[in-house]
């Protein structure tokens, strides 16, 4: 309280307004409410503060354009955030322009299929050249859907069989477990267009599945299916084309490990630490614990030995949190030198635990790194339903502030 008779009463209580508004708009960026008001207050301070909620509102819309499919989004006003931000743009449009070649490509490999279909109701022999001479598997089943009763000598390198082999073996045996299924469904739905009379019949369907390899390894293909009718019109039997995926899944794994991760440390991003706090609120793994730690002295480091240096602190720091919990926790890089724990099933007694392993994986590690010590404020909240959510990110917030203040004071 500032007493009445001080003689700078009216301007110390001016000025804790003023600091009190600068703190409340400050912590609620930080949780990201970027529509908070900052009424009544000028200055220098006040217009970075301003400056920045319009900027991180300029980045929210840009995200929200590149979710779109708006690849042209750049952001130049962020710092080292920019670069990963308009790499990831980059990388995204680049994916897109291959996916549409590839659809391309798809395209005319399914109308080549309808080709190759006229073309067998005409010489089985012709078909059996082209198919031999294939990259992609060429196969052909029973109407029955028990066996193979044809596949091209291309399976060799896909599954590992001969054709012999590969022939001889039932249906079954060549698929994954779960795309067996997906598979019959897809050959019946056909058959049942043939057997009504007048019915068109799809030419071609594709589908996506695992095939099963000779050493047990899964496959994942991408298979375009048709039929072969004989001269009255009745189902003779089904044909496909199976293609290796491998490298399109593998790429897109790789997008959609880059869009949940933090490319500096591995860690989970702020993205997908938004998306976490929906399912736990939706679940049922409470108490719920927040622990949120920030690196002390980054921009020390940055000024006095460069960016490199801050860059390894960055990583240090990751290192230690990642080796202070379990694999089921999640921890995530949400700003430059901000992270933050979630722990599950997890009380304020575990939560404290937590923070003094915390501390002690620091301290292992800063005897071995003299040079570039690690020093990071934390601050530990649980809640205990849903609705304690945010309130428990505040409290661990507040005491992470406190103790960076109290740290400072130690020194």
């Amino acid at each position: 309280m500032i007493p009445a008779d001080c003689d700078y009463a009216p301007e110390l209580t001016r000025l804790t307004a003023a600091l009190t508004k600068i703190q409340e708009f400050t912590l609620a960026l930080a949780n990201g409410d970027l529509n908070a008001p900052l009424q009544g207050l000028a200055g220098p301070l006040a217009g970075s503060l301003k400056s920045h909620q319009a900027a991180l509102k300029h980045l929210t819309w840009q995200a929200t354009r590149v979710a779109a499919g708006d690849f042209s989004q750049r952001v130049d006003f962020l710092g080292e955030f920019s670069a990963a931000f308009n790499a990831m743009v980059a990388e995204l449009a680049a994916s897109r322009r291959t996916m549409e070649e590839m659809n391309q490509r798809l395209q005319g490999d399914i109308v080549e299929l309808r080709r190759m279909a006229a073309a067998l109701r005409e010489s089985e022999e012709r078909f059996r050249l082209i198919a031999e001479s294939a990259s992609d598997v060429i196969w052909t089943i029973e109407p029955q859907m028990q066996r193979f009763s044809y596949i091209s000598p291309s399976v060799a390198t896909l599954l590992g069989f001969s054709s012999a082999e590969a022939l001889s073996q039932p249906l079954a045996s060549l698929m994954a477990a779960e795309s067996l299924p997906l598979l019959r469904q897809l050959l019946e739905r056909i058959r049942r267009q043939f057997a009504i009379p007048g019915e068109p019949v799809d030419m071609a369907e594709k589908i996506e599945m695992e095939q099963r390899g000779r050493d047990g390894r899964r496959v994942p293909v991408e298979v375009v299916v048709s039929a072969i009718a004989d001269e009255h019109g009745q189902l003779k039997e089904f044909v496909g084309i199976s293609r290796d995926i491998t490298e399109r899944k593998k790429a897109e794994e790789r997008l959609k490990y880059r869009s949940t991760h933090d490319s500096q440390t591995d860690l989970y991003n702020r993205a997908y630490f938004d998306a976490e706090l929906d399912r736990i609120a939706e679940g049922r793994h409470f108490p719920v614990s927040f622990i949120t730690a920030d690196l002390d002295g980054l921009k020390q480091v940055n000024d006095s030995r460069g960016h490199d240096a801050g860059d390894l602190l960055i990583k240090a720091a990751a290192q230690i949190l990642r080796s202070a919990f379990r694999s089921e926790d999640m921890i995530a890089r949400i700003g430059g030198d901000e992270f933050i724990a979630v722990l599950t099933c997890s009380d304020a007694g575990l939560a404290q635990a937590a923070l003094s392993r915390i501390r002690d994986c620091t301290a292992r590690y800063n005897r071995d790194h003299l040079n570039l010590p690690v020093s990071m404020s934390l601050g530990a909240a649980t809640a205990t339903s849903a609705s304690g959510i945010t309130e428990a990110l505040k409290q661990s917030d507040a005491l992470m502030y406190a103790d960076k203040i109290a740290r400072k004071r130690n020194r």
